[in-house]
């Protein structure tokens, strides 16, 4: 069969974790779940198309002529919290234009599984992994077979919603084949401190074994890739997509230090010659780890900081000490590898005092970038769990049965009303980045006009937006 899978522009929403700019400005990276999808259903034999509508700028419209000339029998999207309601605008738009079936992943369908397929627009749904249960249920249909047994499919019979039981545990995931990316315009992906072409993602494990309270991700089952196998998709990327900067998706990198130092000796045994960056904790990396990974092509490493706050820390579950904060930073600089400091404003514990010492805490660090984030409580979560046990309302579900039912969602751990949460954040990264000394130092650190013209966007428009209520 032809299948079609769709990314859809994305863009804002007021409920989201991060200002206007840094949602429209911070990343612009494939859509690497899809192309798993893409290359799971290309091994089961079946013709596909991934259309990157983000990436390339296309409107619904322009989208709709491009599967129009591929004529797909069916069309597949992934719909995340956000932005669920975007892909039901989507997906209504071109099952009416093709008249074709729909069928939608992602974490909102495995969440709500009923809720997602009230919508008219969506045929089928596919509740966790896909690497089995999206090949039967093409299989089935181009087959005229039963789908009543097909694991973990969510469908519609005669008005009926049914939910076969899913999988278990997640599938092993070396057994995926690597992401489609000759189905991707892969020249076109960059990250904010992204500095060369062609840039991509690539995920080496799957879950987290810390339970942070505000990350959905410590609720997933955790599982490793061989090095063996990272390093193949690594020496892909380098050799048939000529991938010159990639970002480890991770959720938490270095986890595992034996691991995480085979694959550094992996890729300089390979010659592989890639800048990358990471998602790590402060509290898992060494000087033996940072040594190696600097060798390997290590050039950045995202922290998560969250606050400085002993109470902050303790109340969602951190598991980490100030002072391991600021010895990881000055470690990472020793070995000549930049450093991003992740930070919430608004979880449970925090004050106006704590947020700004937070701030002045970050300043000293010599952090080269920092991302904070408002904190929100994201589906399968721990603040969810407090949100709807305080409020009696499972809010996401109700923003799946209708958008329109909120549009904050209620922060009770916190006394920091809305405007003071929005206020702080903005705070915190203008008196971080708009230092003469980081503006500096940012410049003197440039290496391409595109990286530039970057900085210079995102400064301009969070200038000529400063004055309203959401940067």
């Amino acid at each position: 069969m032809k299948v079609a899978l769709v990314h859809c522009p994305f863009g804002h929403r007021g409920f989201s974790e991060n200002l206007r700019v840094v949602d429209e400005e911070f990343c612009l990276a494939p859509p690497i779940i899809l192309a798993y999808v893409g290359a799971i259903l290309e091994k089961a034999g079946h013709e596909v198309i991934i259309v990157d509508a983000n990436a390339l700028k296309l409107s619904k419209e322009k989208t709709l002529s491009v599967l129009r000339e591929f004529s797909p029998d069916m069309v597949g999207f992934r719909a995340d919290s956000y932005w669920f309601h975007r892909v039901v605008e989507w997906a209504s738009f071109i099952k009416e234009g093709l008249e074709t079936k729909i069928v939608v992943g992602g974490i909102n369908v495995t969440l709500y599984p009923k809720e997602s397929l009230t919508h008219g627009c969506f045929d089928y749904g596919i509740v966790g992994d896909a690497i089995d249960s999206l090949p039967q249920l093409i299989s089935a249909l181009e087959n005229n077979k039963t789908i009543d047994d097909i694991k973990g499919l969510v469908y519609k019979n005669h008005g009926e919603i049914i939910l076969n039981p899913p999988e278990g545990e997640g599938a092993d995931f070396n057994l995926y084949p690597f992401p489609a990316r000759h189905l991707l315009p892969n020249h076109l992906y960059s990250s904010f401190t992204s500095q060369r072409k062609n840039y991509t993602v690539i995920l080496t494990s799957r879950g987290c074994p810390y339970k942070c309270k505000f990350c959905a991700i410590s609720r997933l089952f955790y599982g490793e890739r061989s090095v063996e196998n990272v390093g193949d998709e690594i020496e892909e990327c380098y050799r048939k997509f000529n991938v010159r900067e990639i970002d480890f998706f991770d959720a938490t990198f270095f986890v595992n230090k034996e691991r995480s130092i085979k694959l550094c000796e992996e890729i300089i045994r390979r010659g592989i010659k890639v800048e990358w960056s990471c998602r790590s904790r402060v509290d898992v990396v060494d000087e033996e780890i940072l040594e190696k990974a600097a060798r390997a092509g290590c050039r950045r490493i995202y922290y998560g900081i969250e606050s400085v706050s002993p109470e902050v820390l303790k109340s969602i579950n951190k598991g980490i000490e100030t002072h391991q904060i600021a010895q990881a930073i000055k470690m990472t600089h020793k070995y000549g590898i930049e450093t991003l400091g992740f930070f919430m404003v608004g979880n449970p514990s925090d004050t106006r005092e704590s947020i700004l010492e937070t701030i002045n805490f970050a300043k000293k660090l010599k952090l080269d970038f920092i991302q904070v984030c408002k904190a929100i409580a994201k589906p399968n979560t721990g603040l969810n769990d407090m949100l709807i046990e305080r409020c009696g309302v499972d809010f996401w579900r109700e923003y799946i049965l209708n958008e329109g039912r909120f549009k904050r969602l209620p922060t009770p751990w916190t006394e920091l009303s809305e405007k003071d949460v929005d206020e702080l954040t903005k705070r915190f990264y203008r008196d971080f980045y708009f230092r003469p000394s980081c503006v500096v130092r940012r410049i003197l650190k440039i290496k391409s006009i595109d990286e530039l013209m970057r900085y210079m966007g995102v400064g301009l428009k969070w200038f000529l937006c400063a004055g309203k209520d959401d940067v």
